[in-house]
């Protein structure tokens, strides 16, 4: 019997649409395709003409995009990639000049409902938190069990901004091996008590998002990915390409933030030179100067897209 598709809401769509301007015949490359959410509504909006690009690293997810726009025959292209390999794949599948590229960062409630992905301390599975398991690579179980004490707490506090983080490494090293999601969980709760203030956040939240962005290197990924994204932007008839990116937390926000700033400015000097040295020239014109978060009624109707921030740039030059 055929497992039903999950059920998916894209996060902030209708705003993606119109800062990617969306439009029939145009190119487009979804860095991030998840089940085809964001995926779908383009391909809707690019007509028989357009083409649609999806890329993403988990392979089972891929699947379900795939056979959620099959009516849309072959102007989608899918490869199980990561969105670092954007250059290599946009080349070999001809995309080299896209209207518009659209990177969602965060993680599917179909991810999170897995417990054998191991990525909720609400669901009791093996620690594992790989995107793509079949990639090989470090796992969340191999983290808590073998590193020190010292490194566990760096990496809560830096990635997780845990400020807890040397207590709760602490209560891992005593209480290893842990094995389990619930193991991890409760080594967390010992360390550091119950829930937190009053929107009731569970204390082991960071733990589990710094070693989720340890294990993918997420955050390595973006660094990587933001500029050959732009450099695959292309000069359209209105405007150039436009890139959007939904980012779910203030480190990934900021590495987008700072870099569309830094390629939206002329000169990036630091304060007080009295020339230019750099020769730095803008490549990109921001399109969301104040970042777009989702409306009372979206995040009523779907609570995890509360933390969604969503920033776009457009090419110049």
């Amino acid at each position: 019997m055929t497992a039903p598709t999950p059920v998916h809401v894209p996060v902030l769509l209708n705003e993606s649409l119109q800062l990617l301007d969306v439009r029939e015949g145009g190119v487009y490359i979804d860095c991030t395709t998840g089940l085809g959410g964001h995926s779908s509504a383009i391909a809707g909006r690019m007509g028989e003409t357009g083409r649609l690009l999806c890329l993403d690293q988990d392979r089972e997810a891929l699947e379900f995009a795939r056979a959620k726009l099959a009516p849309f025959g072959r102007r989608v292209s899918f490869v199980h990639a990561n969105f670092r390999e954007l250059a290599d794949v946009a080349k070999r599948e001809g995309f080299q000049a896209a209207d518009g590229i659209l990177m969602d960062l965060g993680i599917s409630s179909f991810q999170i409902g897995e417990p054998r992905r191991g990525f909720a301390f609400a669901l009791e599975g093996p620690l594992d938190m790989r995107m793509d398991p079949g990639s090989g690579g470090i796992t969340a179980e191999e983290i808590v069990n073998t590193w020190d004490e010292t490194s566990l707490a760096d990496l809560f506090f830096e990635l997780g901004e845990e400020r807890q983080s040397r207590r709760i490494a602490r209560a891992i090293v005593r209480n290893r091996p842990l094995r389990t999601t619930w193991e991890l969980a409760r080594s967390v709760e010992q360390a550091v008590g119950g829930s937190r203030g009053q929107t009731h956040i569970h204390p082991a939240t960071k733990v589990f998002l710094a070693l989720r962005l340890r294990v993918n290197g997420e955050l390595d990924t973006l660094i990587t990915a933001l500029p050959l994204a732009c450099s695959l932007l292309g000069s359209g008839n209105s405007h150039g390409g436009r890139l959007a990116v939904i980012s779910f937390h203030s480190l990934e926000d900021r590495i987008v933030k700072q870099f569309f700033r830094r390629e939206a400015t002329d000169c990036i000097c630091p304060p007080g030179l009295p020339v230019c040295r750099c020769g730095h020239t803008a490549t990109l014109r921001e399109l969301t100067r104040k970042a777009i978060r989702p409306s009372e009624a979206e995040v009523a109707a779907n609570p995890r897209s509360r933390s969604a921030v969503l920033r776009a740039v457009e090419r110049i030059g």
